[in-house]
Formats: C-alpha cells, structure tokens, sequence
C-alpha cells in the first residue's frame, strides 16, 4: 500500500469536510435568521394589531389614538419611529403601518447584513351591537329561549333568533319579548308587556379582541385555568384568562371585564359586587353557569358562542344576559336592565381589516 497515497488522500478528505461543514454551518445561520425575521415579523404584527385596536376607541379623538399607538407600540419592545400612523377623514378609521429591520445574527459573516419587515392593521369603529339594548338576548337560530320556574322578574326587553318559551308561573317581563319564530307561554300569574312574534334576526357582537388587548396590557393576563375562591376582587382594569374560571364566594369591585376563552362557572352563595360597579363576565369560546343562591351581580353575563345557565334561588343580575343559548332554572330570578352600568365594556365596536 503507498504510504503517500493514504496520506494525499486523508488531505483530500479534510479539505472537502472542512468545505461542507463550512457550506452545511452557513446553510443553518441563514435558516436560524430566516426564523428570527420570521419571529420578529409577527411580533410587530401582533403589536401593531394590538395598538390598533387599542387605538381605535379614542376616535375621532386622533392625539389621543395616537398616544396609545405610541403606549402598546413601546411596550411591546419596538420605538414609535418604526410605524406610521394615518387616519381616515371622518375619522372612524386608523391605518398602523409596520416598519422594521431585522439585523441577522449569523449570516453577516456571509455578507448578509438584515431584512426589512413590513405589516399593517386597519381598525374600524362602529355600533358595538343591538343585542345590548336588550335584557335578555339570546343569539342561536336553532335553540329556543326557555324560562323555567317561578317568581322571574326582567324589568327590560328581551330577544331571541329562535323561539321564546315560559314554563312556570309568577314570570313578569316588563318590556318587549321578541322571538324570530313564536313566543309561547305556559302557566300562572305571567305577565309580559308586549309578545312579538316574527321578529327580525340580530346580530350577535363580538369585542373580544379589544378586551384582550387591553388585559395583556395591564398585565392581569392568564395563560391557564384560574379559580377565584373567597377572594376580594379588583376588576378596575381588564383580567384575561386563557383557560376556564371558576369563582367560589369571591366579591367584585370596580369597572372592567373579566374575558375567558374557556367556560365560567359561578359556585356558592353570596357572590356579589362590592359596589355598584359593573363588570363584564365575558366568555368568548365556552358557557357561563350560576349555580348556588343568593347571588347578585352587577354588569354583562356575555357568551356569544355558549350557553348561560342560571340554577338556583334569589339570584340577581342588574345588567344584561347575553348569550347563544339562555336556561334559567330556579325561583326568585331577577335581571334587571334599568339604568345599567354598562362600564364593563368598550365603549365602541372595533374590528380589524388586514
């Protein structure tokens, strides 16, 4: 065997590793840095979705959108230089235009030096929605609104997109009760001011994304199930859970909207607010359920896409009950719409437009 050989050949093998390491470690800088501009991009997509959002419900007041475009655009780790605020004329309309360079970490030792990154969010203002002048809404087109017990008291008007049904007796209803399809009641002592029947569909709103925004802000953000038992609590500020809440005996304070992806359910007796504040019991995804007695809550009991169930006795709700599918079961059920605070949520509509 030549000696002289083996050994040119070992050079060769050194030579061409020592290339594709070379081609194989640039190859992985350049993907590690197409991921980072990828990282980074959505990272100014999801602030600047949030400061439009944020924004939009200063209008038409625009130093004051501005401001806030300014507050979540900081926050969120990027400077007020890297967007560009625009509104529309009548301004019901902000246009947040997204621009930054991403500087590579690895692949500058190729010659590459960054990659600028461009996105942009339209927020609309609008109506936040009709179902809120109601007492009672109930939004599924294929579940009926049923009332069941004795001694309900709705000092307001009442919807549904399906069909109304009252069993039981001593069920008062001092406003309008309207139902896409009929409105039928069953029992003793009912007193409904006005049934109206055929009525026309409603719009179920949605302000989830503007209450979100405003959570992860103040910092009262939760990735997982929360429970909240015995607890004094302070909802001055908007509280988000990314899971399901359950709250046992716990007592509310302040102006503000607790929203939850998951479902709610409310255990226990004496449950009640503080004060005279209002607060939004929001569930986006999930159901909201009342169980126990002696309950009053002041504000929005909210699920657009679940049910709301009330089981007991003496429970109250001075505000609004909203949701895709409305049951209430139990005696001495009061929801009571006069003069209610409605501070729990947005004062406007907004929505998105990419």
């Amino acid at each position: 065997m030549n000696i002289k050989f083996l050994k040119s050949k070992k050079g060769v093998s050194v030579i061409i590793f020592s290339i594709a390491l070379t081609v194989v470690l640039g190859m992985s800088a350049v993907v590690v840095d197409i991921g980072n501009v990828a990282i980074g991009r959505q990272k100014l997509q999801n602030a600047v979705d949030s400061a439009a959002l944020a924004a939009v419900q200063e209008l038409p007041n625009r130093d004051k959108a501005k401001d806030v475009v300014d507050d979540y655009i900081t926050k969120n780790g990027f400077t007020i230089d890297d967007v560009k605020v625009t509104f529309s004329d009548d301004s019901t309309e902000l246009l947040i235009e997204g621009n930054k360079n991403i500087n590579y970490l690895f692949a500058r030792f190729l010659g590459l030096k960054g990659k600028s990154t461009k996105c942009s969010a339209t927020a609309l203002t609008g109506n936040i929605g009709q179902a809120l002048d109601y007492v009672l809404f109930s939004g599924s087109t294929a579940t009926n609104l049923i009332i069941n017990g004795s001694q309900m008291y709705v000092n307001g008007n009442s919807h549904t997109n399906a069909g109304f049904i009252a069993n039981g007796s001593k069920q008062t209803i001092t406003g309008d009760c309207e139902a896409v399809k009929r409105v039928v009641v069953n029992g003793s002592q009912m007193e409904i001011n006005k049934k109206v029947s055929n009525a026309p569909y409603v719009d179920m709103p949605d302000f989830s994304e503007a209450i979100r925004v405003q959570a992860e802000k103040s910092g009262r953000y939760y990735s997982s199930n929360k429970e909240f038992s015995g607890s004094h609590l302070n909802v001055d500020e908007p509280i988000y859970v990314d899971g399901d809440l359950t709250v046992n005996g716990s007592h509310f304070k302040g102006k503000g909207c607790i929203l939850v992806t998951g479902n709610i359910t409310f255990n226990g007796s004496n449950l009640y607010d503080s004060t005279k504040d209002s607060v939004c019991f929001y569930s986006k995804n999930g159901n909201i359920t009342i169980n126990g007695s002696n309950i009053n809550l002041n504000g929005i009991v909210y699920a657009p896409n679940g049910s709301i169930t009330m089981n007991g006795s003496n429970q109250t709700i001075m505000g609004r009950v909203i949701g895709k599918t409305l049951v209430f079961n139990g005696s001495h059920l009061t929801v009571d719409g006069a003069d209610a605070n409605m501070g729990g949520i947005p004062s406007k509509g907004a929505r998105l437009v990419h």
